[in-house]
């Protein structure tokens, strides 16, 4: 056995480096969408959506036309949501669309506050 040892432990660490996955975790918060920009995954794909910003986001998914492929609704502080959505290989930004208005009257956008995020689906 101790011969397959070092053959063993190189095949756990090709499995471990991995990044073939049924969904990721992505992270809302003020002035940016954290997670990875680099994705292969299996679909239909699970996005798990956390937000731990002080307000209201939501995550859009559009493809490199501007299409959208999938969006979750409102995600409150402190709330958690998944989304379901099928990516082929190719590129997508992942953002936040909220265009809101401010104490002073002042148009608030998210997604020109940084809220986007390209990433990157592998075959």
């Amino acid at each position: 056995m101790r011969r397959h040892a070092p053959v063993l432990v190189l095949l756990l660490v090709l499995g471990c480096s991995s990044q073939a996955v049924a969904g990721a975790d992505y992270v809302l918060r003020e002035g940016a969408i954290d997670g990875p920009n680099n994705l292969t995954v299996s679909n239909p794909a699970t996005i798990q959506v956390t937000n731990t910003g002080d307000y209201s986001h939501t995550l859009v998914v559009t493809d490199h036309s501007g299409q959208v492929i999938g969006a979750t609704g409102l995600v409150e502080s402190g709330d958690e949501t998944s989304l379901e959505v099928d990516l082929e290989a190719g590129t997508y930004v992942f953002s936040c669309r909220i265009v809101a208005e401010d104490r002073d009257g002042n148009l608030v956008d998210h997604y020109e506050q940084g809220m986007h995020r390209t990433v990157v689906v592998g075959g």
